[in-house]
């Protein structure tokens, strides 16, 4: 890395530090954690691999959102967390390691997703990694019986209703955070022909694009706008940048007060307005 000089007061020079090159990572310290290599993430010399470079960055800026809500979690008690349609688990192992050893948190964690040969793979790096309460279970979350009240709900690129299905179980159960990054809107976009609005926005949706982004932003605002009525306050944040991934919208929401979000109005006029109803709707009702 070139480091070039700069100029005190004065006229004496002096190197520029690294720091003005590379930003610092939260994670960075810590990439010879063991199951950093288990997980694909490192070599054994805690150099990130070259393809998982943008992984990386994504999981760091990830913790960073928490970090700007973590004061929001109980220090009183044991931290509930679930990471719904978990896949890999890059995220998860990532997010306990942050919460229980660099917050301090006493944190109690479950991952699910629907592929058996997945979590026993993400059980094993548990054990060895010795994350005694990162425990992963095989199943659809909609008949895993998830009663325990969560403090905190996770989900990265849940695909299309899985999306749904995450806030709807996170709404219902009262999680006091939720930070989702939805992915692939085909539910919307599979019925736009038959949307109240096709006529007047004929000029958008004649184009498979256009149309294809006017679904997702639809789709997303719903969420937000449900969220919103159930009690949250939400932000919309671009998680990374498009060129990491181009589904980088992080939808982050903190439990207020907790409200019928079915007598909400202002929901109801967004609904009226698309004149569709998302699966998300659905569960709830």
């Amino acid at each position: 890395i070139h480091i070039g000089n700069r100029i005190k007061p004065g006229g004496e020079r002096f190197a520029a530090e690294a720091h003005d090159k590379l930003k610092r990572r939260i994670l960075d310290e810590y990439l010879n954690e063991p199951f950093w290599k288990s997980l694909g993430i490192c070599d054994k010399n805690g150099r990130i691999h070259d393809k998982m470079q943008a992984k990386y960055r994504q999981i760091n800026r990830f913790l960073e959102t928490v970090g700007d809500v973590a004061d929001k979690l109980p220090r009183d008690r044991r931290v509930v967390v679930y990471d719904l349609c978990c896949g890999k688990s890059y995220l998860s192992f990532a997010l306990y390691f942050y919460l229980e050893k660099i917050l301090g948190l006493d944190i109690e964690m479950l991952g699910a997703d629907l592929k058996r040969d997945v979590i026993d793979y993400c059980n094993s790096v548990a054990k060895s990694a010795g994350m005694k309460n990162l425990r992963f279970v095989c199943g659809d979350i909609m008949a895993l019986g998830l009663k325990e009240k969560p403090d905190m709900v996770v989900s990265l690129h849940a695909c299309d209703i899985a999306t749904d299905i995450v806030l709807a179980h996170a709404i219902r159960s009262g999680a006091g955070m939720i930070l989702s990054t939805p992915c692939c809107h085909h539910e919307l976009f599979a019925s736009v022909k038959e949307l109240g609005v096709a006529k007047s926005l004929d000029f958008v949706l004649s184009h498979s694009m256009t149309s294809q982004k006017l679904c997702e932003n639809l789709t997303d605002s719903l969420r937000i706008k449900t969220l919103e009525a159930y009690g949250y306050k939400v932000d919309a944040i671009e998680l990374v940048t498009p060129d990491d991934t181009p589904k980088n919208l992080l939808i982050r929401a903190v439990l207020k007060k907790a409200r019928d979000g079915e007598a909400d109005p202002s929901l109801k006029a967004a609904r009226d307005a698309v004149r569709a109803e998302l699966t998300l709707e659905k569960l709830l009702k």
